[in-house]
């Protein structure tokens, strides 16, 4: 297949891994790819990961003549690469793809995809793009497809739901180097370390995983709290000093970001993901799981449909640092059941979130709209 990729941002994000990740699989299976970005960190990990991009198209912004530009643009490139599948991934670039590939690429099956946490907006022109210029959807979680289905009216038979991948060789279960992350931080061999891998953003939750560890200093077992991610809105000053009002000052340790985060995960005995929102794709969740590791997550985004209840981890209510702690609780005090949950988090990630599934799963998804338009 000749597939078009269009993702126009210059951050990383959530569905920017989701592409870049699809897009480096599809190629792995022999497909032609490729990615229409603008200049940033998504084209520099897409150029790292040897997928051919063009980031002459800019869609970022609300200039006038460089949407007309953009179209002009677009259209000669539809022309000469000859798609068989259009796949844009953020609104600004749905539309457009849609109206030039009805115009000047009619052979070619327009497959939005839709992997942002953001409901789809319900009004007349969106319903429009999403019916006329949209051939199928492909979402990246039931909650999304059922939005779809609700708010767009959208036919549930045209709407596919594509879990986003982890890199299970590179996040895997192995043992740590010699010089192990606990080493670093000089952890006891008893001590639990939980990892919550995120950037510091109210939507994230970290007051409540401050309020869940004061309520596990009743445990016997001795628990550290290990955060990792970037300043965003919030501060790590911010961070120990609730970690201070709270009492649990030294049950916190924190870092920025690192290059590492296989080994650290490795290294930790507990993910937790306490979102208040988000988590659209939840790689952090992912991770977690690929290493062998329980994770105690919120019941926001897809988190719920990774992660089965008392099988690979616990769900609990956003907000609720009780049920946190409990949940944590017991995985802290039972190492079986750590191991075992663990373990089958692994497995889970194997059989349904490993990459490789991930690019095949799109690639059956493409393969079948061809049969259908195309018959």
């Amino acid at each position: 297949m000749k597939i078009i990729q269009i993702l126009n941002s210059p951050n990383w994000s959530g569905a920017s891994n989701y592409c870049i990740q699809v897009s480096h699989e599809l190629i792995k299976l022999g497909h032609q790819v490729l990615l229409l970005t603008e200049p940033g960190k998504p084209s520099y990990r897409a150029e790292r990961a040897g997928i051919p991009i063009d980031t002459t198209i800019r869609l970022n912004h609300r200039n006038p003549a460089l949407y007309v530009h953009a179209m002009k643009r677009m259209k000669t490139i539809f022309k000469n690469f000859r798609p068989d599948i259009i796949s844009s991934h953020i609104n600004e670039g749905a539309w457009m793809a849609g109206m030039i590939a009805k115009r000047f690429s009619p052979s070619s099956i327009v497959a939005r995809v839709r992997t942002d946490i953001d409901p789809p907006k319900g009004h007349f022109i969106n319903r429009f793009v999403h019916h006329y210029w949209t051939d199928h959807l492909v979402v990246g979680s039931m909650l999304h497809k059922k939005l779809c289905q609700q708010i767009l009216d959208y036919d549930q038979e045209k709407i596919s739901v594509v879990y986003g991948g982890v890199d299970s060789q590179r996040f895997s279960p192995v043992k740590p180097e010699l010089r192990s992350f606990r080493e670093e931080i000089k952890a006891a061999p008893d001590e639990v370390l939980i990892g919550l891998v995120a950037r510091l953003d109210p939507v994230k939750g970290h007051e409540y995983a401050i309020q869940a560890m004061q309520k596990l200093q009743q445990s016997k077992a001795r628990v550290r709290l290990v955060a990792l991610g970037y300043e965003n809105e919030r501060t790590f000053d911010w961070l120990h000093s609730l970690a201070t009002q709270f009492g649990v000052q030294q049950q916190l340790i924190s870092f920025g970001l690192r290059k590492d985060i296989p080994r650290v995960i490795t290294s930790l005995d507990i993910g937790l993901i306490s979102s208040v929102g988000s988590e659209a794709n939840s790689r952090a969740a992912l991770e977690f799981m690929a290493c062998a590791k329980p994770v105690v997550g919120t019941s926001v985004g897809v988190i719920p449909e990774l992660i089965t209840e008392g099988e690979q981890g616990f769900i609990v209510s956003p907000r609720s640092p009780d049920q946190m702690a409990d949940a944590l609780r017991k995985l802290v005090e039972n190492p079986v059941l750590r191991n075992k949950l663990g373990q089958q988090a692994r497995e889970r990630v194997e059989q349904n979130f490993a990459l490789e599934k991930f690019g095949k799963v799109m690639e059956s998804v493409y393969l079948k709209l061809l049969d259908k338009f195309r018959a």
